[in-house]
């Protein structure tokens, strides 16, 4: 497909087919068109080839001290990142009506924890606890809503408006009365980190 400027150069040639000197003029002409767009490109690239490109950022692992690796241009800089701590923090635990009696302690254990190491923070609203019976048709729509099986634990992190849920699924390795004082511990360090902005 010809452009509209080498159409016309085209049919002016045909309309002089029979003088040279007309057929010279219209090839210096579309010779001359052809050079100038060339000329444009290779200016344009020699412009954008011309500066150094620099690789986008690329964010690495944060590290549990808050310190992030980034890679910019090639080269590795470590840089301090405060943690943002979230307004407040929210346990829910999801149980049955009758759970077994070591399934019943993770649930107890949970409400000491939260009960006796942050009476304050519950009291200023920082931490909430809520203990759903899963089991319950009129919790169904909490149970889909946290894809929660019959026993659960997660954390509600909320920042304004904005809110970050994640499961705390290594309760499940401290059930039964022998590991309770364990189980109190972690839910206590999980919740210290959470209110931290170092939660998972």
């Amino acid at each position: 497909m010809l452009s509209g400027a080498a159409c016309n150069i085209v049919l002016d040639m045909q309309d002089n087919m029979g003088s040279a000197e007309s057929g010279k003029i219209i090839m210096n002409r579309y010779f001359g068109i052809s050079i100038s767009a060339l000329c444009v490109v290779f200016v344009g690239l020699a412009v954008a080839c011309s500066g150094p490109v620099a690789a986008p950022a690329s964010r690495g692992n944060t590290a549990e001290n808050g310190t992030a690796d980034i890679l910019v241009e090639n080269t590795s800089i470590s840089l301090s990142i405060k943690q943002i701590k979230p307004d407040r923090v929210e346990l829910i635990y999801f149980h049955t009506k009758n759970p077994c009696h070591c399934m019943a302690v993770v649930g107890d254990s949970i409400e000491y924890a939260v009960d006796t190491y942050f009476k304050d923070e519950v009291a200023g609203g920082q931490v909430a606890l809520s203990m759903i019976v899963s089991d319950d048709p009129a919790n169904a729509d909490t149970v889909k809503k946290y894809d929660a099986m019959a026993f659960s634990l997660f954390i509600r992190e909320v920042r304004g408006d904005s809110e970050r849920v994640y499961p705390v699924s290594e309760i499940w390795d401290m059930t039964g009365d022998a590991n309770k004082d364990r189980l109190v511990g972690f839910i206590r360090v999980t919740i210290g980190n959470a209110l931290d902005g170092k939660g998972q």
